[in-house]
């Protein structure tokens, strides 16, 4: 599966945040993110002096900046220290992209995660329309894991494991730390929430990079992170509790309403953010 590379120009009110720990984005990767948003926040997540001194020179491009945690603390947090920065500006982006720093995700599919922002809180990558590309563990993992996710919460779902993402509104403010399965939390509680979720197709890429992820480990947190009782929601401050769904609203919800984008709809006439 490939994604065609359509030119566009840079949404000034979507920002990228890029989780590394020990991980060089490419200048082609970095480029390929600032077609298409207006800020990449890279977020070292606790890497090594010469990975932190590569992710140094990478932040002197313009439209790239920089956040450094002292001690490693999982990508979940990374992440969540990312957006937590952005959102701290006088006038933070309407959205955000996530992306990892080792070339798995590619820029060129930015275009359909911002086609279908337009109408979801969530917009996942979704690799299943290219499974025969994944190495046969992992193809065998991530399935096994969506079956049980559907299991588990009642909602039919797709890549339930693919960190490229867009968040936007309240999806943004639910954020828990963590490690990998910081992304497994992050859909059950958006999807708990009633907020919308699409789907966008993106290819399965496998190369000779190096991966952090530590099959047992992480991946027993990932399976916890499936299984485990959903914990109540946290509202955020100044912000009333969501009252508990009624039966018929959460057999409604069970059904599903999200998306899966194919292709970019016409523009429609929007308002960035400043």
């Amino acid at each position: 599966m490939e994604v065609e590379r359509t030119p566009s120009r840079p949404d000034r009110g979507v920002a990228a945040v890029m989780p590394s720990h020990g991980d060089v984005p490419s200048p082609e990767l970095v480029a390929g993110v600032l077609e298409h948003v207006g800020t990449l926040l890279i977020v070292d997540d606790g890497s090594d002096r010469t990975t932190a001194a590569r992710l140094d020179a990478i932040a002197t491009t313009d439209g790239v900046e920089l956040v450094r945690l002292p001690r490693r603390r999982g990508k979940g947090s990374a992440v969540r220290a990312g957006v937590e920065h952005l959102l701290a500006r006088r006038f933070p982006p309407r959205a955000v992209l996530l992306i990892d720093a080792d070339g798995q995700h590619p820029p060129a599919a930015i275009p359909l995660f911002l086609a279908a922002g337009r109408a979801a809180d969530v917009v996942v990558g979704d690799r299943f329309g290219n499974l025969g590309a994944m190495p046969l563990q992992r193809r065998v993992a991530n399935l096994a894991t969506q079956r049980l996710f559907q299991l588990v919460t009642g909602c039919a779902v797709r890549d339930t494991q693919n960190g490229m993402r867009l968040l936007r509104g309240r999806a943004l403010e639910s954020l828990p730390p963590g490690g990998y399965e910081a992304e497994t939390r992050h859909l059950r509680r958006v999807l708990r929430d009633g907020l919308t979720v699409a789907w966008a197709p993106v290819p399965a890429l496998y190369g000779d990079e190096r991966s952090s992820f530590r099959a047992w480990r992480d991946g027993a947190r990932v399976l916890w992170a499936v299984v485990r009782p959903a914990a109540p929601a946290s509202p955020s401050p100044g912000r009333s509790p969501l009252p508990e769904p009624s039966r018929s609203a959460r057999r409604w919800r069970s059904a599903f309403r999200g998306t899966r984008a194919t292709a970019p709809p016409e523009p429609q006439a929007r308002t960035a953010a400043p």
